[in-house]
């Protein structure tokens, strides 16, 4: 078999940038001279690569920052393949599945107790009535108060297009004149890729070169797509170099007989001890791509991280798109009626580009992006649908009523063909390709172009374990004084499974300082076929590291003999107990009166019980274990400090003293108010 390697050129040739997300398989060259400084540099790729049989499927995907009009795109293959495109809903479906992610569990609060617990029920009620119509008196107070031609060496094997690109397949035993034919096609590429290109045609490689049709926006822009005889993945970095971003995301997805991994390349696990885990939406941290570079760097630059690696696709689910029906678009005749079938279709840019092939809509509102027209029209049908608005339904970006939009025809039959052709049937293709294969792994990595010394090659390993892409921890609010709310800190224990807990502190959107100096990678790994993962010793990383610079799949990476030493393992810190201290009482301001024998400022009163495995944690009564009395709220003192907080109670905290003016007797009401609004607020929010 021969080893396949991808890799592109995008190519600008005007210096004017555009803002758009930018994902390329190669070098990204923009400016008219080839020779001039780089200025539109490409930040990710995202590769796809699946043995079927005897034939090897690879899909790339690129987007860039630039102009459509200037956009070009070359890849090296190992022999004349078949072009087409595919969906990005099938990288973006192979990001959401198999993607790393981390989701954490909510465990009881620890060593926390309300201070209203210290209350004295009945009175407080009495003061404010019951705590639904305090809460709901309360509420209306505190809202009052404002809430082309060959060249000598250069042969052309295959030419046409396939979605929205021109193509076409080059050969050349020579690299200056093949890049001499780059140029003059529009492919400003640089002196500096003669080498690179010398390598590939030393191996064989054939090249094809894409570039957008006439007419097509940067939204047309879609994964390319090649079929050829059976070839093992690799994907070529030192092309990329020329123009790439620092620490740039390569998200590589390998289906085949066992867990792929890389040669020449170490396997990472991401240090968890340096993520803001505690700030995740969507399940990813915050700084996990920060971190993600790091521990690459802490591997020498040469490394991925296996986020994933399962028994097939789970649920067989790539996109939404898969499952969706065009029955109902045979009887579309005109806009309005579309807009009632798009109720249904979920939309982003490939779809409004394959839709807009037939609709013009680009043509006809140059001024309005095609995926806004269509989202406008689509909640005008949820408007219909709910029978308001009705008839008529003026769109926000343009002046359009229901009449209108009747008034203009539409082949339903033509759109339904074009979503199923380009858009549905390729994706529920590669679901049930990817759904038969024994293994699917992702491998990431974040790399900077001095680090694009080497093309990533893989292999299999049959009998690796699987890794799961959801990653799980469990947190649970702390109380350090013991006692919740009133200004009280609080903190959250972090526990991870296999590593320890932790009390960190109150700011979740940084590293806790306790995980400050902990490494990016927790464990660096060297990986070959049929034999266990062998850690290796920060020490030894860069000698290990040239040691594998050229491992092929078939023989050992390491050269024979090499003897590894012992590594060293990076310990945690260590775990720390359970909360059970418990502070003086900060009875709430307003609207409390103490229960019999407790005092303001008071130390909670002890009994004699003995603390148990679960001390720390309260239990439906608000008691802590091992640190409230046995017999609760109702320890007996002495007479004297009975009266002294009654008359604390009727004179500081009440707030109704005799001497005091009617006009300032209401302040503390309305404070209260408020804060028992908010308080409600805040609980009715964290039930949701």
């Amino acid at each position: 078999m021969r080893r396949i390697c991808l890799f592109s050129l995008s190519i600008f040739l005007l210096a004017a940038l555009f803002a758009a997300p930018a994902f390329a398989c190669g070098g990204c060259f923009s400016p008219a001279s080839p020779t001039a400084e780089q200025i539109v540099r490409q930040n990710a790729e995202r590769v796809l690569f699946v043995r079927d049989g005897t034939t090897s499927i690879v899909w790339v995907e690129v987007r860039y920052t630039g102009l459509a009009k200037e956009f070009g795109w070359v890849l090296p293959v190992p022999k004349l393949p078949k072009v087409g495109v595919g969906s990005a809903s099938v990288f973006d479906g192979l990001d959401a599945q198999l993607g790393a992610r981390y989701v954490g569990s909510s465990g009881p609060a620890e060593n926390c107790r309300d201070p209203w617990d210290g209350c004295d029920a009945d009175k407080s009620q009495h003061y404010y009535g019951s705590a639904d119509s305090a809460s709901d008196a309360s509420l209306s107070a505190a809202d009052a108060f404002g809430g082309g031609n060959a060249t000598p060496s250069v042969q052309v094997l295959a030419s046409g297009q396939t979605g929205p690109y021109d193509y076409v397949v080059v050969d050349s035993t020579d690299a200056k004149p093949l890049l001499d034919w780059l140029n003059a096609h529009g492919y400003a590429t640089p002196d500096k890729a003669l080498p690179i290109l010398a390598s590939h045609i030393k191996k064989g490689n054939k090249f094809v070169a894409i570039k957008l049709q006439n007419g097509q926006g940067i939204e047309a822009i879609r994964p390319v797509t090649l079929l050829m005889d059976d070839a093992e993945p690799c994907v070529p970095l030192r092309l990329t170099s020329i123009a790439a971003e620092d620490d740039m995301t390569v998200a590589v997805t390998i289906a085949g007989p066992g867990r792929a991994i890389v040669k020449n390349h170490f396997d990472v696990e991401v240090n968890p001890l340096r993520l803001v885990l505690l700030n995740s939406p969507g399940g990813v941290p915050t700084n996990y791509a920060q971190v993600l570079a790091a521990a690459i760097d802490e591997a020498g630059g040469h490394a991925f991280v296996t986020e994933a690696s399962l028994s097939g696709l789970p649920g067989g689910q790539l996109s939404p798109l898969q499952g969706f029906q065009t029955a109902g678009w045979s009887g579309v005749q005109n806009l309005r009626q579309l807009a009632e079938e798009l109720f249904l279709l979920p939309l982003n840019d490939e779809v409004a580009a394959a839709l807009d092939k037939h609709l013009n809509l680009q043509k006809t509102w140059p001024n309005i992006a095609v995926l806004q027209m269509l989202a406008d029209l689509k909640a005008c049908a949820q408007y219909w649908s709910q029978g308001m608005a009705s008839p008529d339904c003026v769109l926000p970006d343009v002046t359009l009523n229901s009449a209108q939009l009747q008034a203009m025809p539409v082949d339903g039959v033509a759109l339904a063909d074009e979503i199923t052709t380009t858009l549905v049937q390729p994706i529920v293709d590669m679901a049930k390709l990817l759904g038969k294969q024994p293994r699917l792994t992702r491998l990431v990595m974040r790399i900077s172009p001095a680090e694009m010394d080497r093309d990533p090659v893989f292999a299999f390993h049959n009998n690796l374990p699987l890794v799961q892409p959801v990653r799980t921890f469990a947190s649970n609010t702390v109380c350090p004084t013991g006692w919740s709310g009133f200004g009280q800190p609080t903190a959250t224990r972090l526990s991870i499974d296999g590593l320890g807990t932790w009390v960190l502190g109150g700011d979740k959107s940084i590293i806790d300082p306790l995980f400050l100096k902990a490494p990016a990678a927790l464990r660096i790994r060297l990986q070959d076929e049929n034999v266990a993962p062998v850690d290796i010793d920060p020490a030894q990383i860069s000698l290990v590291d040239q040691a594998i610079l050229g491992a092929v799949p078939g023989t050992p990476s390491l050269p024979a003999g090499m003897t590894l030493k012992v590594a060293s393992q990076w310990t945690p810190p260590a775990s720390q107990p359970l909360l059970t201290t418990v502070g003086p009482w900060p009875m709430p301001a307003y609207g409390c009166v103490p229960k019999t024998g407790w005092l303001d400022g008071q130390v909670p009163p002890k009994g004699t019980s003995t603390p148990g495995p679960d001390a720390g944690v309260t239990d439906s009564n608000g008691t802590v274990p091992g640190v409230d009395a046995a017999g609760g709220w109702q320890d007996v003192v002495a007479a004297k400090d009975v009266a002294q907080a009654k008359a604390s109670t009727a004179t500081a905290k009440s707030g109704c003293t005799a001497g005091r003016s009617a006009g300032q007797g209401w302040l503390p009401l309305v404070s209260l108010a408020v804060a028992l609004v908010l308080r409600r607020r805040l609980r009715a929010r964290r039930s949701a």
